[in-house]
C-alpha cells in the first residue's frame, strides 16, 4: 500500500487562521443546508459526499474512511486510522494530500490534534489553527437520529443506537468546550 504520510503537511492547515470557517457533519440536517457562505468549508467524513453531490468541494476533510466515498483531488485529508477501519485504508491512496491522525500516542508524521469523532476533531483543527470565526452545519446532536450521509450504504436516517448516541453526547460536549475557550 502506498501510504500518503512520508510527509508532514500539517503546515497547509494554516490555510483556516483568521479565516470564516464551515465545519460540516454528517447529521439529519444536513439535507435542509442550501447555502455555505464561509470563507473555508472543513467536512467531516461522510458530509463530504453530500457536499460534492451538491457541487461544494471542502478545503479540508476529516475522516476515519467509514463516511467518505468521494475523494475530491484538491482537499486536504486529515485521517485518523484506528483498529476498527484497518481494512479501509486503502482509500488513502485515493488522496493527493494526507496528514494523518491519532488520538494517543503519535508518532512520526501522526499528529494528535484531540477529538473523539471526525466532527468534533473538525471544530478543534478550525480552533487551534487560529479560525476567525466556526460556523456548524449538520452537527444534529440531539434528534435520535444518524444522518443518512453518515454511512455510504444508509439509504435514509436512521435512529441512532445508544453507542451512537453517546458517542455524539461527547462530540456535543467536546465542542461546546472547544467553542468556550481560546486555545
Amino acid at each position: 500500500m502506498n501510504m500518503k504520510i512520508k510527509n508532514d503537511y500539517v503546515e497547509k492547515l494554516n490555510i483556516i487562521r483568521d479565516k470564516r470557517v464551515a465545519v460540516v457533519g454528517a447529521g439529519p440536517n444536513l439535507v435542509s443546508v442550501n447555502e455555505i457562505s464561509e470563507d473555508l468549508i472543513i467536512s467531516a467524513d461522510g458530509a463530504t459526499n453530500f457536499l460534492y453531490e451538491h457541487g461544494i468541494i471542502p478545503d479540508i476533510i476529516v475522516t476515519d474512511l467509514d463516511g467518505i466515498s468521494v475523494f475530491p483531488e484538491e482537499s486536504i485529508y486529515v485521517v485518523h486510522a484506528h483498529g476498527d477501519n484497518i481494512r479501509k485504508l486503502y482509500k488513502v491512496n485515493n488522496m493527493k494530500i494526507v496528514i494523518g491522525s491519532a488520538q494517543v500516542f503519535p508518532f512520526g508524521n501522526i499528529h494528535l490534534f484531540g477529538g473523539f469523532t471526525d466532527g468534533d476533531r473538525a471544530v478543534i483543527l478550525a480552533k487551534l489553527f487560529k479560525a476567525k470565526e466556526i460556523v456548524l452545519y449538520g452537527m444534529d446532536f440531539d434528534s435520535g437520529y444518524v444522518g443518512k450521509y453518515s454511512k455510504p450504504y444508509y439509504e435514509q436516517n436512521l435512529p441512532a443506537n445508544w453507542v451512537k448516541r453517546n458517542k455524539l453526547k461527547i462530540a456535543k460536549q467536546i465542542i461546546e468546550q472547544v467553542l468556550s475557550k481560546d486555545l
